[in-house]
């Protein structure tokens, strides 16, 4: 039986590095990233703009309330406004998958806006509730869980 010299060995050590880290590199290279958002840099700068609009969320005398039941969102207004008046956008986000983030107009009927989320893969979810009442702009956010 014929032995590798000390030379041989290194050489065929540091190949098996380079072919390891070659196939390492181009299989995380290969991987979806999802990011929080894609223009999170303008978003930060931004950042103190949602503070304010939540603050003044906060001070409604009545919140904007969520209600989840397994088969529908249920978003209700505050009953001293008039949904005539009401603008915005619902954004249904999902943390752990971008693909699967939507958005609806908001149209809301006597106050309430109701979204069907039976088709929506199980797991955590964000609604995030951009609104525009007499000039005004508000947001609300709030989170389900389907199982």
């Amino acid at each position: 039986m014929k032995r590798i010299s000390w030379g041989t060995g290194i050489v065929i050590a540091f190949i098996i590095f380079i072919i390891f880290s070659l196939g390492t590199t181009i299989y995380l290279m290969n991987q979806k990233v999802d990011l929080v958002d894609e223009d999170y840099y303008k978003k930060g700068i931004e950042y103190q703009k949602d503070i304010d609009v939540q603050k003044k969320s906060s001070e409604l005398s009545e919140k904007v309330n969520f209600d989840f039941n397994g088969q529908y969102l249920i978003i209700n207004f505050p009953a001293d406004f008039s949904d005539d008046k009401i603008s915005g956008e619902i954004l249904l986000y999902r943390p752990s998958d971008s693909g699967l983030d939507m958005k609806f107009p908001l149209s809301t009927d006597s106050l309430t806006q109701i979204i069907p989320v039976s088709h929506l893969t199980k797991g955590f979810w964000r609604v995030k509730l951009r609104w525009q009442y007499e000039g005004q702009d508000y947001y609300n956010e709030s989170s389900f869980r389907i199982e």
